[in-house]
């Protein structure tokens, strides 16, 4: 065996174990480089999920306010009479109430039979069926401010949900002068009050007849 080939068996061992080092630093890099694609993967969905998860509290946490606030406004305007059957005696109770507060000389009411009312957009009229009871309202009274004195008592008394139609004013008065001891005013005014009963209530009635 002569000198070169000596040589190259010396430097067999080394350069395998420099072609395994290379390769396994190589596998070493790879794997670091997936590892880190994997992990920012999964760092980004477990944001994202972070998130969805955050929206979805909001959004439970604001329904719940929502519910409540929809079930008190509920209870609110059930107590006012506006949900169920007609409180016709509270209305007239309050318009009373309301003119002896305002010292009025005379009230009369016309209270016609209530009529289903039909609301703009179909889906306001799924679960509901609202009423409208129109009345006709003549009061005497000493000046025209009793009159928004009159319907800002009422008003506060929140005997119902109702709106005012119109009124119509006429002098009671012989001459221009105004008296002091007897009305001088005139109103003729025509009122609704509104009702509402959910459908199902509305169809046992129906099928109960």
């Amino acid at each position: 065996m002569n000198r070169f080939e000596c040589n190259v068996d010396a430097l067999k061992v080394p350069a395998v174990i420099l072609l395994v080092t290379t390769l396994a630093s190589s596998g070493l890099v790879w794997l670091s480089k997936a590892y880190r694609v994997e992990h920012e993967t999964i760092r980004q969905q477990v944001m994202i999920d972070l998130n969805n998860a955050r929206d979805e509290y909001r959004l439970a946490v604001e329904a719940e306010r929502f519910l409540n606030t929809s079930q008190k406004r509920y209870l609110q305007l059930e107590q006012r009479g506006f949900v169920g059957d007609e409180p016709r005696l509270n209305w007239i109770e309050a318009l009373r109430n309301s003119g002896r507060n305002q010292h009025l000389y005379t009230l009369q009411y016309d209270l016609k039979q209530r009529q289903p009312l039909q609301l703009a957009g179909p889906e306001l009229n799924q679960h509901y069926r609202i009423y409208g009871s129109f009345m006709r309202l003549d009061l005497e009274l000493a000046h025209e401010v009793d009159l928004l004195r009159y319907f800002k008592d009422l008003e506060r008394d929140r005997p119902a949900v109702w709106t005012l139609r119109g009124c119509t004013l006429s002098s009671m008065a012989l001459d221009s002068r105004i008296a002091f001891d007897k009305p001088n005013i005139k109103a003729s005014c025509e009122l609704a009050w509104y009702t509402v009963k959910p459908y199902s209530e509305e169809l046992q009635a129906e099928e109960s007849l």
